[in-house]
């Protein structure tokens, strides 16, 4: 295979992380803006993971806030560089757009892949360490280097099951990545442990073999014990502290390494955020005691890898099999090691188990309405029919009123239609890039009304037969007093839409939703006005004029 590296920003990399201060750092949630920005922690720099602001929206806008404060890296978990098939190049263009506005000392991605086709999972999925394998990645890591013009690290994964097809050591692939395509590597050393656990391998072992020169970053984390059949697994949660393991573990990685630019992650179930700053000021201690040297203690092999066998399936056919074992739910998994054939239900748990959270954020007054039982099995209908197809899960659940026909015990709520369409509706406007409005005090009266105009991308209205708005209001897990709806109380004109970075809902007169209607299939405010003029009242077209103006919701096409 012929190397490729993107060589333009690899300079600037290695002085930004040169630049780093030696102290550690914390991987940073929406959950921790508040406090980061508060207290402004003694922390080295911030980790963000990359997805979760590739769209305009009040989270990215603090994270530019906080850049401000504190380096910041960028660490994907979407981009499925062991992908069997092309990266998606409109993730690859968020990814883009994210790191010139960032600036960000380091991007990341992980040695595993989430997509095939036309499927892209919420998890990060075992790669078999085949030749095939090895040639993906270094294909799309150097298309990933020369599309950003800078050197990416990448992660090791943790580990449950091992394919049949599984052949050399992941410290040696890990090595001959980094040697093929000039990335750097992020050592978890989290992931170390809890793979060397479930794998029945040597932790220390794995540290020895990994060539130092190409160490740039630590992640530690922590995890919890689980069992999975008659077995016990360690699963990475990323939401418990760093267990006296993981932390010997390092110790030892900064002897035979030296220190690192270091991120402690915790992802949910926060604890008080005193808890999370003690245990980046460990990760500070264990580096203090270290003298900064290079003291590997084994001498590393370089050479190309030796194959032991052909591959007994190509990468397609294993991740298009293994994506229908997990997304069915079968119980075994047929082309993993036989002893490690039940543990397919990780995969499947974590998968469920995110989509389910993010669906539960999306729709939580419909999951309000049906109750968490009832929407468990509506978001396994919906998987199963319609997985996620993009790594940005932000754009999934668009449809996900396709299942109410699977359920008969929903045909008694004719308001869920819109009251799904209402909820997304406000997922979209956060996400929406709402461009210039237009201002009526800067353009004369008679242009105004002949400027070729739209409503800006987070602008949705409707009519509806139900009074979907308190509907809504009172089923949020934050409404705790009495439930007093009449469906036939009302019939709703909704209006949502997006200013600065606030989304705001409003019930607006069936009015105004008419002159709303007749503005989007109109070219023209002055076409509109024409339409309607016979229909409604003068003083009804001026107020939903000046509502329109007054929030911004429209802008100029040319």
């Amino acid at each position: 295979m012929q190397q490729k590296v993107a060589v333009s920003g690899l300079k600037h990399q290695r002085e930004l992380i040169t630049y780093i201060s030696m102290k550690s750092g914390l991987g940073i949630r929406p959950e921790l803006f508040e406090s980061v920005l508060n207290e402004k922690p003694g922390l080295g720099f911030l980790e963000a993971h990359s997805e979760n602001y590739f769209q305009p929206s009040i989270g990215r806008a603090q994270l530019m806030e906080l850049r401000d404060h504190y380096p910041i890296s960028l660490h994907g978990v979407g981009l499925s560089l062991g992908r069997a098939d092309k990266l998606d190049q409109n993730h690859l263009s968020d990814l883009k757009r994210l790191v010139d506005d960032i600036e960000p000392i380091i991007v990341s991605e992980h040695l595993a892949w989430s997509a095939y086709s036309h499927r892209h999972l919420p998890d990060l999925l075992p790669l078999p360490l085949t030749e095939e394998a090895f040639e993906t990645v270094c294909t799309h890591i150097a298309e990933m280097q020369d599309y950003l013009q800078r050197q990416i690290l990448l992660e090791n994964p943790s580990n449950y099951l091992l394919f049949d097809e599984y052949q050399i050591d992941e410290p040696e692939f890990m090595n001959a990545i980094a040697n093929e395509t000039g990335c750097g590597l992020l050592l978890d050393i989290n992931n170390i442990h809890v793979s060397a656990t479930n794998l029945g391998r040597e932790s220390s072992k794995y540290l020895r073999a990994i060539d130092s020169s190409h160490i740039k970053q630590y992640h530690l984390a922590g995890y919890i014990e689980m069992q999975v059949g008659e077995e016990n697994l360690l699963i990475d949660t990323h939401n418990q502290p760093v267990y006296p393991e993981v932390w010997h573990l390092y110790d030892l990685a900064l002897k035979l390494h030296g220190t690192r630019p270091t991120i402690f992650e915790w992802d949910s179930d926060f604890p008080a955020f005193e808890v999370l700053i003690e245990e980046c000021e460990k990760a500070d201690k264990a580096q203090a005691s270290v003298i900064e040297t290079i003291a590997n203690a084994e001498t590393i092999d370089n050479s190309p890898p030796k194959w032991a066998k052909p591959s007994i399936h190509s990468l397609a056919e294993l991740q298009s099999q293994f994506l229908d074992q997990v997304i069915g739910r079968d119980e075994l998994l047929g082309n993993a090691a036989p002893e490690h054939a039940p543990r397919v239900w990780v995969y499947q748990n974590n998968t469920f188990g995110a989509t389910l959270d993010y669906l539960s954020e999306v729709y939580p007054a419909t999951k309000g309405v049906v109750g968490e039982q009832f929407f468990r099995q509506m978001c396994q209908q919906y998987v199963q029919d319609h997985p996620p197809e993009k790594g940005n899960i932000y754009y999934f659940g668009g449809d996900f009123a396709s299942v109410l026909p699977h359920f008969e015990g929903l045909q008694g709520m004719p308001y869920l239609q819109d009251l799904l369409a209402y909820e997304w509706a406000q997922h979209c406007a956060y996400f929406a890039e709402t461009g210039s409005m237009l201002n009526p005090v800067d353009i004369p009266q008679e242009e105004l009304l002949q400027l070729s105009i739209r409503f800006n991308n987070s602008v949705w209205f409707k009519q509806c037969d139900f009074p979907i708005h308190e509907i809504h209001r009172q089923s949020l897990p934050s409404y705790a007093e009495e439930i007093k709806i009449d469906l036939g109380q009302s019939q709703d004109s909704l209006l949502v839409f997006k200013q600065g970075y606030t989304v705001y809902n409003q019930i607006i007169s069936n009015e105004h939703a008419i002159f709303l209607a007749e503005i989007s299939e109109s070219e023209n405010l002055l076409q509109a006005i024409e339409q309607l003029s016979g229909s409604l009242l003068p003083e009804v077209l001026s107020s939903a004029l000046a509502l329109i103006f007054q929030h911004g919701l429209l802008v100029q096409t040319n």
